[in-house]
């Protein structure tokens, strides 16, 4: 589980460092949560009051992209996308039903109380046929599977850097978003190597002196067992 938990937590890092329009990683973590096993902090590069369709795409990408992460590195999926997806569907619906953002075309279908990009829950009016509903669905669908091959081919890309942060959040558990960065950067965290090179270096000492300490034993029992043998040849 944790190793699945670290690949899916990559996948979003690494989406939100290759999309231009994708949310960044704050921090992520494998640390539970909650009834989360781990959870990425993303938030977008910098406010905007409008959004345009790339931007949503590239933030539905995002979402999506701890749920493809799992299925080209683990080899399975698990539920740990449900939040991802529940967000990924309402921005891709808002696109359809509220800002035409689809072949539908410029027309409101749908109409919310609250922010899809909050990730709240929200109340919508709609007045529309059976018909319109389906088109509403199959354009949704469209949008979130553009989306998920969107994901596939950027980890695809970079699997080296997937497995590279995901290595390091089975290792550390936690990495912001300058350790992200460094990471792809440089391709290790310089921090985390001081770090091992000091916990080996005391290591190797608390070792050498485990080892002096056998051998100062050992000179202590050969002299105690000449002293002894001297002692006997005298009486």
């Amino acid at each position: 589980e944790k190793r699945s938990i670290s690949f899916h937590e990559a996948g979003h890092a690494i989406i939100g460092v290759k999309l231009d329009n994708a949310e960044i990683v704050q921090k992520v973590t494998i640390v539970p949560r909650g009834q989360a096993g781990g959870y990425a902090m993303m938030t977008p590069e910098k406010e905007t009051f409008t959004h345009t369709r790339t931007q949503l795409i590239d933030t539905i990408t995002g979402f999506l992209g701890g749920r493809v992460s799992e299925e080209l590195f683990i080899g399975d999926i698990s539920t740990g996308a449900h939040n991802d997806i529940e967000r990924a569907t309402k921005i891709a619906r808002a696109m359809v039903a509220e800002y035409g953002m689809s072949k539908l075309g410029p027309i409101q279908y749908e109409r919310q109380s609250g922010s899809v990009f909050l990730g709240r829950d929200y109340m919508t009016d709609k007045n529309f046929s059976d018909q319109i509903a389906l088109e509403i669905d199959n354009e949704i669908r469209a949008i979130i599977d553009e989306c998920y091959l969107k994901a596939k081919e950027v980890l695809s890309a970079n699997a080296d850097l997937v497995k590279l942060i995901a290595s390091h959040l089975m290792e550390i558990e936690t990495l912001t978003r300058e350790d992200i960065y460094e990471l792809v950067e440089t391709g290790k965290l310089s921090w985390w190597e001081k770090k091992k090179a000091k916990q080996e270096a005391e290591k190797l000492a608390k070792e050498k002196e485990l080892e002096l300490q056998e051998i100062y034993r050992k000179q202590l029992e050969a002299m105690e067992k000449a002293n002894s043998k001297e002692n006997k040849t005298e009486e």
